[in-house]
């Protein structure tokens, strides 16, 4: 944790968090971590909740959390029980909670390593409603961010101050909507479902034969202006690279199509990654075999890797990055939701409980998905804009947004009145240009 917070983006340069120095730098700032009876004189006093750091911590415990203020910024505290909120975080010498541990709740997954039955979806994966902050409304809050600020500020030191940084990136999982495996029935089926109205319908059934009939290019070609939607200071497209089970149903290196949308994001200044296949998130040798495939194709290393389906299981989808020599993941975000899943925008490291250490992969968290966004407003074009237009509005400092943005998924979104070109492209617009 105290090398997490010396890297963070917030922290000013040259800050070190040295654990129990043989000799302190005359203008350091002492904090003992424990009961206030044993803090040396003058130290500045961090509680110890030991909940999560003991010897043998229960996994399924229940945690609620704790409102905090400092100068009247809201923080969260990670506890066992629910305390009286507002409590100042920071007063005579003392912090008023464990924030080491609360960090630490965040940025290890810890709730996610043993979900109780009722707790998972149908793919074995804790359920976003499940986790306590989309449980505590807190999921568009970066909550870490905003604490790792607060420390910094307590402590004297002032944090960074930036503005929000976006970056952009795509999943190519197919080319076309109406493209090999299509089946319309079941299509139209989730259509009705999303948007809670069958008035679109027609229009579908009318695209869909157009398509095929040769009158009229596939919807899901978008990547025209997909690629050019505006400035982002990262840009980076994963491509699907083997089918091994019925949830993949990537396109075929060798199509005319994507090698040309593989030169485009190229000359665009897109990194490229690999989307590995669905049975890859606890299988090492399939992972390290795509991978081998994906550099074959793209003439190049392949570092950068984000899970099909966001499919990812802890400790073992972690365990494969390791494994494989993965540089970097992007697979945490919500399906269902847009938000900060681990509390923060910026990347960090997740923590190897088996060999109690950092894991040498960096993960770049997911904090915007066209559908977790359209999922979070039920389909509803003002409820999308809404939760959109607040979300960008409180996070325009202090934290980073990843976005990502499907080739296939404008289009049913376009016929209901959600604009994506518009909704994502007005945000980049206020990017400055990467250096």
């Amino acid at each position: 944790m105290l090398d997490a917070l010396e890297l963070h983006p917030l922290a000013p340069p040259r800050l070190q968090y040295l654990l129990n120095p043989a000799t302190a730098p005359p203008d350091s700032v002492i904090c003992y971590y424990g009961a206030t009876a044993n803090a040396p004189e003058n130290a500045i006093v961090i509680p110890a909740q030991r909940c999560f750091f003991v010897a043998q911590p229960t996994v399924r415990q229940s945690v609620v959390s704790n409102m905090y203020q400092l100068e009247g910024q809201r923080l969260y505290a990670v506890s066992p029980r629910s305390e009286t909120p507002g409590q100042a975080f920071f007063a005579g010498g003392a912090f008023g909670f464990d924030w080491l541990e609360t960090l630490f709740f965040y940025l290890s997954r810890f709730e996610e390593y043993a979900p109780a039955p009722h707790e998972t979806d149908e793919f074995g994966m804790m359920k976003s409603s499940a986790q306590l902050l989309p449980r505590q409304g807190l999921h568009h809050i970066p909550v870490v961010d905003q604490l790792v600020a607060a420390i910094l500020s307590a402590l004297g030191f002032s944090p960074v101050q930036r503005p929000t940084a976006f970056s952009l990136s795509h999943d190519v999982d197919g080319l076309q909507v109406f493209g090999p495996g299509f089946r319309l029935l079941r299509y139209l089926g989730g259509v009705a479902m999303r948007h809670r109205s069958l008035r679109r319908w027609p229009r579908i059934v009318s695209d869909y034969l157009r398509v095929r009939s040769g009158r009229m290019s596939d919807p899901g070609d978008t990547f025209d202006w997909l690629l050019r939607l505006g400035p982002a200071v990262e840009k980076t497209i994963y491509f699907g690279v083997e089918n091994h089970s019925s949830y993949d149903h990537f396109p075929d290196l060798n199509t005319p199509a994507l090698l040309e949308v593989r030169e485009t994001a190229r000359a665009l200044g897109y990194q490229a990654g690999i989307h590995p296949s669905f049975n890859t998130w606890k299988n090492a040798d399939l992972f390290h075999q795509e991978r081998r495939t994906a550099e074959a194709w793209l003439g190049a290393p392949v570092v950068r890797s984000r899970q099909h389906y966001l499919h990812f299981a802890f400790p073992e989808t972690a365990d494969v990055l390791e494994t494989t020599g993965m540089e970097e993941d992007a697979s945490l975000g919500f399906r269902d939701r847009i938000g900060f899943r681990a509390g923060t925008g910026f990347p960090f490291h997740l923590y190897c409980f088996q060999s109690e250490r950092p894991y040498r992969w960096v993960e770049k968290p997911l904090a915007a998905m066209d559908c977790g966004l359209v999922r979070e407003g039920g389909g509803n074009p003002q409820e999308v804009l809404r939760i959109w237009t607040d979300f960008i509005t409180q996070n325009r400092e202090g934290t980073a947004v990843s976005l990502s943005l499907h080739n296939t998924y404008p289009h049913e979104q376009a016929l209901h009145g959600i604009d994506f070109r518009s909704l994502f492209g007005q945000v980049l617009s206020q990017q400055k240009e990467p250096v």
